[in-house]
């Protein structure tokens, strides 16, 4: 392992405390091109997914269009952030893009990337999913968990569980529409509820460098105490496995059939709730009209500084177990029943048509 750099620690130091900007339009050509020369030696050196984008096959295309990219800098033909845009677009990955601000919720990249989602709030009268428990008929109960990031809380979570045992419900239906992501352990207790059989869990593989050991050790989080000692026991080893564990908890059987809903706005860590549920429930269904996002396969996110445009650069340190054998980015998790409905009205904290659609179908089996 190389020694972590007073520059990297500031980097990361001013990035914790990134408030939204436009581009320092008054930065010479010369700093154009260090910024640029920045953007691509930081994701050669610390992106989880470069190896797997930069096969032998894609080599030399990844070469020119880098080189071209530079150029364009270089001869004042493009801004610097434009042109890292462009770069990060090339390797396909909604998690690895440029900046201009970013927050507890929600990042703003500097443009849209060729991979789009879908703009539901264009094709109904209003798509703003917000937190729900309630009965959607006698015997099905809705919960509406539309973000990891905190919105509805762990403390809403416990509450909504309480809340569908009360009912006496026997069907349970978790909307996931919406979820875009942020930390899927506040799933965590959704997952306990759905478990109906033992199973390996598996988390993410981190690619172990100064930069990203330095960030996990800002922060304390506990995937950097693990890579700690499995960096000490394997030093050479450049990507290092951490949250492998057996779930192992009491089947509740007062729920009979569950369903998650899903659209292409559930990505990132919303993704990771569908698979935690697919993983241990046979008793769960997902249903939805569209695939979800397809954003979750390289992630554990932080954000970088650009030196002297000031913009932030989002790099994923991590990604899934079997990622090359088993995909889900771009295309993402396909629904078991595709919903063959036009789109609801609207979807706020209403018990909408899909889910009635939906809990008609967990009851007629």
């Amino acid at each position: 392992m190389k020694r972590i750099n007073s520059i990297v620690l500031f980097l990361i130091a001013a990035c914790m405390m990134a408030m939204a900007q436009t581009p320092d339009t008054t930065i010479t050509r010369e700093q154009h091109l260090q910024d640029y020369d920045f953007a691509v030696k930081y994701i050669e050196d610390n992106y989880a997914g470069y190896f797997d984008k930069v096969t032998d096959s894609r080599l030399a295309e990844y070469n020119d269009m880098k080189a071209t990219l530079r150029q364009q800098v270089e001869n004042a033909e493009r801004p610097c952030w434009d042109a890292i845009a462009a770069y990060t677009g090339w390797f396909n990955d909604l998690h690895l893009v440029l900046c201009v601000s970013y927050g507890k919720t929600r990042s703003v990249t500097y443009h849209p990337k060729a991979q789009q989602r879908i703009n539901y709030v264009s094709q109904m009268e209003e798509y703003a999913p917000k937190p729900v428990a309630c009965k959607a008929t006698d015997k099905t109960f809705l919960i509406r968990f539309p973000s990891c990031s905190g919105n509805p809380d762990a403390k809403w979570v416990k509450k909504s569980i309480k809340l569908f045992k009360k009912s006496h419900c026997e069907n349970l239906i978790i909307d996931l529409r919406g979820n875009n992501g942020g930390d899927d352990g506040y799933f965590a207790p959704y997952q306990k509820l759905l478990y109906d059989h033992e199973v390996a869990d598996t988390d993410e593989i981190y690619r172990v460098t100064p930069q990203n050991m330095a960030y996990l050790k800002q922060v304390g989080w506990w995937q950097g105490k693990i890579l700690e000692k499995l960096i000490a026991e394997q030093p050479d080893k450049e990507f290092l496995p951490v949250g492998y564990r057996v779930l192992k908890y009491n089947v509740d059987r007062s729920l009979r059939r569950a369903a998650l809903i899903i659209d292409n706005r559930v990505g990132s860590s919303g993704e990771g709730c569908v698979l935690k549920a697919k993983v241990c429930s046979n008793r769960t269904t997902v249903y939805g009209r569209d695939n979800t996002a397809g954003c979750i396969d390289y992630g554990n996110i932080y954000y970088i500084t650009v030196p002297n445009c000031k913009l932030y650069l989002q790099l994923p340190m991590s990604h899934r177990y079997h990622v090359i054998e088993n995909p889900i980015d771009p295309t993402g998790i396909a629904p078991d029943v595709r919903i063959n409905l036009p789109l609801p009205r609207k979807l706020t904290d209403n018990v909408d048509e899909w889910v009635i659609w939906v809990a008609e179908q967990l009851e007629k089996e």
